[in-house]
């Protein structure tokens, strides 16, 4: 008996091995919350950005703009909404930074009017 006594206390200890485990990479990445500092940010950086949609590029991508700059985003149609804007309506706008071959480009989870 004390063989499966000591056989289910190794096997227990060997089953909670990972339960020891422990995350050991960089931390969670600053949220960016200007258009200069996101045209210059890493893949899938978390972004918030506060300004003004200035002008449409086509095929779902815009031309945000803020106080420190300017950066193309891309908003997906769906979610507009039944929102209006123009360039003279300030937004905010989240997201995450993606870094493809043609450059930075500003991916849009979400589109909300900041009231004035």
């Amino acid at each position: 008996m004390s063989k499966a006594l000591a056989g289910s206390i190794i096997l227990s200890c060997v089953l909670t091995l990972p339960a020891f485990a422990a995350y050991n990479g960089s931390g969670v990445e600053t949220l960016v919350k200007s258009a200069k500092d996101a045209s210059h940010a890493t893949d899938d950086t978390p972004v918030e950005l506060t300004g003004y949609l200035v002008k449409s590029l086509g095929d779902e991508k815009y031309l945000f703009r803020d106080q420190s700059g300017d950066v193309e985003v891309e908003i997906d149609n769906a979610l507009w909404r039944n929102i209006e804007v123009n360039s003279d309506t300030k937004v905010t706008l989240k997201g995450e930074v993606d870094d493809e071959w043609q450059g930075i480009e500003i991916e849009i989870d979400s589109l909300k009017l900041v009231a004035q």
